[in-house]
C-alpha cells in the first residue's frame, strides 16, 4: 500500500488483512504527519517512507521490487477487502495455475449500506492480486492502468469496498476528477467521461444501489470509525529517495534516442504480401529500458518500411515488433524482426529501424534491397471436396495458393475465399421474368465496365462482391471452374459463363472440368480464348508450369 494516512484507518484496515499476510509493506508519503508512522508501525512489517511526485503511482515499480513473497495484494488507502476475500486469500494464492486476479472494486454510496450496481462502476475490475514474478507483471506510466499483467488470470467474485465517494465531499470529488482530466484527457468509460463518471455520481439523474452485506458493513464501519491503536511499534522503518523510486519508472519520454541495428540475416526475394522475420541485433544506446510486449511505457519498437524504386513509401506494408523481453541500457539482443512484402510485385528497398510510437523514428535503421515476386494464385469454383481436390496440385506445387469462390464469404480458416458473382448478379432482382432477365443483363454489362478498370488496378466500388471478385481474379493466374456450386438451372449456369468471360477478359486462362456446363444449352465464351477442359487437376500442371 502506498498511503499518507490517516493513520487509525489504514491501521484499521491492514490489521484486517494481518491474518492473511505473511508481510505487510506500506510506502508511505513524507509529506505524513508523523503520527501516522506510530500508527502504521503497530500492524505493518516494514515501512518505507518515500518523496511524493506526481503521478500518484510512481513509487508502484519500486514497491513491488522490494517484495519478498510470491504474490502481492495491491491496496489503495480507501479500499476495504471484502470478509469473502479476506476468507478466500489462502486459496486463490494456492492455486499454481493462474497468474493473477482481477479483482471487482464496489464503489460505496451515498454512505456505507449501499453501493453502486450499474455503470460504470460495476463491473470496475482491477488486476490486484497478483504474482511478483517480473515475467507476468509489469507497470506502464499510462493513466488509471499502472499495472499490467499476462498470464492465465481469472474474475472471482469476492469485491474491494471503494470508500472514496464516502470519504470525500462532493467538492473534493470534482476537484480531483478536474485534476484526473487535465492530466489525462478525453478518457471514456461505458459512454461516459471517464474522471466525472466514476467520481461524481451525484450528477446521474438516477441510480441503481445495492445494499452491502451486514458482515462487511460492520467491518467498513469499524476501519472508517477506527481510533488510533494502541499496539507496540514493530514495523521496520527506512526511507527511499527520489533517484531509487525514478529508476524504476517508466516515463513516457526519453531522453535519447540512441541505438544501433545490426541485420544478421535476411532475403532477397519475397512472394507480393508474404510476411517473414529477418534476424536483427539490436542494442539499447539511450537512457532507459525498452520493455517488452505492446502495454508498457515508453513504447520503444522495431519498424519495418518499404520504399519503392522511386523514393515513395509504401504505408500498407509497415509493420512493428515489440520486444521478447526488456532491453536494458548498454545491452543488446537478437529480435525476430516481422516484415510484410508489398502487394504489388517489383524491386524495392527494405528499412527497419527503431521508432518511438508517436514521437519518433531513431534514425539508425539497415537496409536490404528485396524482389518482390508476383503470388501464383488460382481461383476455384466448387465445394470443399471440389477445393480439396484441386488441392492436390500443392503437392507438386507448393507455391500456389487457392482461392476459393464462394456465395457467401465466411472468414474461416482454410484457403483464401472470394465472392463468385451470385450475389452480385441474382441478389435482391424482381420476380418476374421480364424484370429479372433486365436486371441482370444490367449487371452483367457493368461487370464488364468494371473490367475494364481493373485491368489498370482499378476495379471501382461494384456493389454486392462484385469488385472484390475483381480484384481478387486479377491476382491469380487461372481460373479452375471445378464444381457448380448450387443445381444447374439456367440462371447458375449462367453466373459460370459470366465468370469465365470476365476472367478471361482480364487475361486470366480458365480451365472447366469436361462436364461442367452441360446442360441448360449455354456455352463458355471466352473472347475466343481458348479454355482448357480438364478431367483431372494434375491434368492442370503443364499449364501452370508454363504460366511460371
Amino acid at each position: 500500500m502506498m498511503t499518507a494516512g490517516p493513520g487509525p484507518r489504514v491501521a484499521a484496515l491492514l490489521g484486517a488483512l494481518r491474518p492473511a499476510a505473511d508481510e505487510i509493506l506500506v510506502a508511505l508519503d513524507d509529506r505524513a504527519d508523523p503520527a501516522v508512522r506510530r500508527d502504521l508501525a503497530t500492524v505493518a512489517d516494514r515501512i518505507v517512507v518515500y518523496p511524493f511526485a506526481e503521478p500518484v503511482d510512481r513509487p508502484l515499480p519500486w514497491l513491488f521490487e522490494q517484495c519478498r513473497c510470491d504474490w502481492a495484494l495491491a491496496l489503495d488507502d480507501d479500499e476495504i477487502p471484502s470478509l469473502a476475500l479476506l476468507d478466500a486469500l489462502p486459496v486463490l494464492c494456492a492455486d499454481p495455475g493462474v497468474t493473477h486476479y482481477w479483482l471487482p472494486r464496489r464503489w460505496l454510496f451515498p454512505d456505507s449500506s449501499t453501493y453502486l450496481d450499474e455503470a460504470p462502476w460495476r463491473p470496475d475490475y482491477q488486476p490486484r492480486l497478483v504474482r511478483t514474478d517480473p515475467r507476468v507483471v509489469r507497470f506502464s506510466a499510462e493513466f488509471h492502468r499502472p499495472m499490467v499483467v499476462s498470464g492465465p488470470g481469472r474474475y472471482p467474485q469476492l469485491p474491494l469496498w471503494h470508500a472514496d465517494p464516502i470519504l470525500r465531499s462532493f467538492e473534493q470529488r470534482l476537484a480531483k476528477s478536474r485534476h484526473y482530466e487535465r492530466t489525462r484527457p478525453g478518457m471514456r468509460v461505458s459512454g461516459y467521461a471517464l474522471n466525472f463518471a466514476f467520481y461524481l455520481p451525484e450528477i446521474r439523474e438516477s441510480l441503481c444501489l445495492e445494499p452491502v452485506p451486514a458482515g462487511d458493513r460492520a467491518l467498513i464501519d469499524s476501519v472508517l470509525g477506527a481510533d488510533a491503536p494502541a499496539g507496540t511499534e514493530t514495523a521496520e522503518v527506512t526511507n527511499v529517495t527520489r533517484v531509487e523510486i525514478d529508476a524504476l519508472w517508466p516515463e513516457s519520454g526519453l531522453t535519447r534516442h540512441t541505438g544501433r541495428l545490426e541485420l544478421l540475416d535476411g532475403a532477397d526475394r519475397l512472394v507480393a504480401g508474404e510476411q517473414r522475420t529477418f534476424d536483427v541485433r539490436v542494442w539499447n544506446d539511450s537512457d532507459a529500458t525498452w520493455p517488452w510486449g505492446w502495454d508498457c511505457i515508453p513504447e520503444v519498437r522495431l519498424g519495418s518500411r518499404w520504399y519503392e524504386e522511386s523514393g515513395l513509401d509504401v504505408p500498407e506494408s509497415q509493420l512493428r515488433t515489440a520486444f521478447p523481453a526488456p532491453l536494458p541500457p548498454g545491452k543488446s539482443d537478437v529480435v525476430a524482426v516481422h516484415v510484410l512484402a508489398p502487394h504489388r510485385p517489383g524491386r524495392y528497398r527494405l528499412e527497419i529501424d527503431l521508432i518511438h510510437e508517436r514521437v519518433r523514428w531513431f534514425g539508425v535503421g539497415v537496409d536490404c534491397d528485396v524482389l518482390v515476386r508476383s503470388r501464383r494464385r488460382v481461383a476455384v469454383l466448387g465445394g470443399d471436396d471440389a477445393a480439396a481436390d484441386v488441392g492436390r496440385l500443392l503437392e507438386t506445387l507448393p507455391e500456389l495458393e487457392l482461392v476459393q469462390l464462394r456465395p457467401h464469404v465466411t472468414g474461416r480458416d482454410g484457403y483464401a475465399e472470394a465472392p463468385c458473382l451470385r450475389r452480385y448478379l441474382f441478389g435482391d432482382v424482381p420476380a418476374s421474368r421480364g424484370a429479372f432477365i433486365a436486371t441482370v443483363g444490367a449487371r452483367t454489362l457493368r461487370l464488364a465496365g468494371g473490367v475494364t478498370r481493373a485491368r489498370i488496378g482499378r476495379p471501382g466500388a461494384l456493389p454486392r462482391g462484385g469488385g472484390e471478385f475483381l480484384t481478387a481474379l486479377r491476382d491469380c493466374e487461372l481460373l479452375v471452374l471445378a464444381e457448380l456450386d448450387a443445381p444447374p438451372e439456367r440462371r447458375e449456369l449462367w453466373r459460370v459463363a459470366v465468370m469465365a468471360r470476365t476472367a478471361a477478359a482480364l487475361g486470366v486462362p480458365v480451365a472447366i472440368r469436361r462436364g461442367l456446363m452441360t446442360s441448360g444449352g449455354l456455352a463458355i465464351v471466352t473472347n475466343g480464348r481458348a479454355t482448357l477442359r480438364f478431367d483431372d487437376p494434375s491434368e492442370l500442371l503443364p499449364l501452370l508450369a508454363n504460366l511460371r
